[in-house]
This record gives structure tokens, C-alpha cells and sequence, in this order.
């Protein structure tokens, strides 16, 4: 909202467009309020001046705006609805100046005739602050959450929340995996596959609180837990009985492994003989085609899991010599 007119001497209100400005009557009558003049330059000596009042009352707060007038002159005063003010016409007037409510100085005015140039406002030393509007509500605005997305079951993950807005909001971290346990912005995943983990940022004073951001994570079953789990495990060894190295299967030299298909085999590398003989799956035993699906395997100990996808014979041989292996029979 704004306001405007124009005070002729020290009463007449004339071509008033709104209601902010009231110009208030002295209670003991008469034309002209006593203030004390503002501009004194020596804080001992007390002098009034006569002036008119007017109450300004905004959304941001309440003031009152003094003006030197007397019979003959002439103001017109615009006020933008936030107690700033423009002043035009200014016949026979010189200052004004404006209060809080309880006759505080904010800031006083000077105009042309002793300003000798425009208007000029004047704060000053120890003056009140001026009521402003209350400022805007901070915002949360776009919650994000960071950290690994790729990770094993059984791993503690540290996730990081940050917010696009102003906002001081506290955290909560959840997993749509039930089975994760989440303390803080730390979660230890439990069980393979896909979850969504999701930050609620609340601020009671932000104007677009709760808030959410997610983070897709998906979860691998450790190499360990897949071993521990298998449904078979073979040791694998070395050796050479006269007729070149082979493989050895629990000390049976190419002994031939039955399986049924999704069920798991764990070839275990890690015996010393084994080294220089890394270990695969072909369709045959001349190794035509290496089988890539359903194998899983170790860098660190070289060993490795077959999870036969489908029926028939397969051969485990090793990817750098040929014939140390034997047959892996498959039935559904």
C-alpha cells in the first residue's frame, strides 16, 4: 500500500489517495504539536518547536512523521507503504523529521531551503532503527543426498544432506530396505538389490517444510558371503602325475562335478599350486566358448563361483594351458 496528499499550513489535508497517513490533532488544541527540536546542536539546552504530526501506520510498523510548519506553507508527502518518504512543493518548510512510536528519532529531513540542494536524509548518531518487514521465510528448496551408490551388503555407508535453500533444517535418513539399519546419516546395508534411501530436511520456519531428496543405492552380496553360501565348494590344486599339470578337485586329479541349474559352485584358488593357473568355464573341454553368464569371481584370491544358468556339460579348464580340466555335468 502507499499514501499521499498535500498539507496546506498546519491542517488542511487535501488530495489524500490513502489511508496510512493521519495527521493527528494536538490533545490540548491548537494547530501545532510541541517537539522537541531535533536538530539542536546543544544536548543541554531543551527547545520545542511547533510542528504537524502525522501517525503512520504500515504492515512493517508504526511512526510518526513531524513536519515545521506553519500558516503559509505548503508539503506534499508520498509515502511508499514502508516509511520511506518523497517530498514535493515544500513552500515555506523546512525540515521534518521522523519518530517510533515512542519519540525515538529514526531519521530527519532536510529540504531545499536549508539543505541548499534536494532533499537530504540525515540518521543520525544513536538514531532507532527503522521497523522494516519482517523478513521472507527461509526455504528448504531442493534436498540432496550423496555418497557411494554402489556398495555390498553387510558395508556402513556415511551419506552427506545438503539443501539448495536458507533454511537450517535437521535430518532424517531412511532406506526403503527395511532391513538396513540407518543411525544418523550412516546406514549398514543388509541384503542384496535396489533401495532408495530418502532425507526428510525439517525446519519448522521454512515455508516449504518437510522437504525430501532421495538417492538410489543398489547393494551387492559380498564375494564372501556368496562362498559361505554356495552349494558346493571344491578345493582346487595342482598337480602333475605324469602326464602334465592338471587340476585337482578335492585331491581327485579332473574329477568331474554334478550340479543343477541356479545352484552354486565355488571353485577355491587358494592353494599355492593354482598360481599361473587362473581358472574358467567353457561349453567344452577344447574351451570353443567361454561362458560368461552366471559366473562370478574374486581378484583377490582368484577364485570363483558358476551358477549354471541352464542344463547340459560344461568344462572347467584353465584360460592359460589346455586340457587341465574336467567336465561340470548340469541337470535341471
Amino acid at each position: 500500500m502507499s499514501d499521499s496528499l498535500v498539507l496546506k499550513g498546519a491542517k488542511d489535508v487535501r488530495k489524500q489517495k490513502g489511508s496510512e497517513l493521519l495527521l493527528v490533532r494536538p490533545k490540548r488544541g491548537g494547530d501545532f504539536h510541541q517537539v522537541k527540536k531535533w536538530w539542536a546542536t546543544n544536548p543541554n539546552t531543551t527547545i520545542y518547536v511547533g510542528c504537524s504530526v502525522f501517525k503512520v501506520t504500515t504492515g512493517v510498523g508504526t511512526a510518526y512523521l513531524a513536519i515545521d510548519t506553519n500558516e503559509m506553507s505548503t508539503i506534499r508527502i508520498d509515502h511508499d507503504g514502508s516509511l520511506n518518504f518523497s517530498f514535493f512543493i515544500l513552500a515555506q518548510v523546512s525540515r521534518a523529521a521522523l519518530f517510533t512510536e515512542d519519540w525515538k528519532i529514526i531519521e530527519h529531513y532536510m529540504f531545499p531551503k536549508i539543505a541548499k540542494g534536494p532533499v537530504t536524509t540525515v540518521i543520525p548518531p544513536g538514531a532507532a532503527v527503522k521497523p522494516s518487514a519482517a523478513p521472507p521465510a527461509p526455504t528448504i528448496g531442493t534436498v540432496t543426498v550423496t555418497g557411494n551408490t554402489a556398495v555390498n551388503d553387510g558395508d556402513t555407508e556415511t551419506y552427506a544432506v545438503s539443501i539448495s535453500g536458507t533454511a537450517s533444517p535437521s535430518y532424517v535418513l531412511t532406506s526403503s530396505n527395511g532391513s538396513d539399519v540407518v543411525s544418523g546419516l550412516n546406514v549398514t546395508f543388509n541384503g542384496a538389490g535396489a533401495r532408495t534411501l530418502t532425507a526428510t530436511a525439517t525446519d519448522a520456519a521454512a515455508s516449504d517444510n518437510p522437504a525430501t531428496g532421495t538417492l538410489a543405492v543398489n547393494a551387492a552380496v559380498l564375494f564372501s558371503t556368496r562362498v559361505a553360501n554356495a552349494d558346493l565348494s571344491v578345493a582346487v590344486t595342482v598337480a602333475d602325475t605324469g602326464n602334465g599339470d592338471k587340476y585337482q578337485i578335492d585331491g581327485v586329479e579332473q574329477d568331474g562335478i554334478v550340479a543343477t541349474v541356479g545352484s552354486t559352485i565355488h571353485f577355491d584358488m587358494s592353494d599355492a599350486s593354482t598360481s599361473g593357473h587362473p581358472i574358467a568355464i567353457y561349453t567344452d573341454a577344447t574351451k570353443t566358448t567361454k561362458v560368461t553368464v552366471g559366473i562370478e569371481t574374486d581378484a583377490d584370491s582368484n577364485d570363483l563361483i558358476f551358477t549354471p544358468p541352464i542344463a547340459g556339460t560344461f568344462s572347467y579348464q584353465c584360460t592359460q594351458h589346455a586340457a587341465m580340466g574336467g567336465t561340470i555335468t548340469v541337470t535341471a
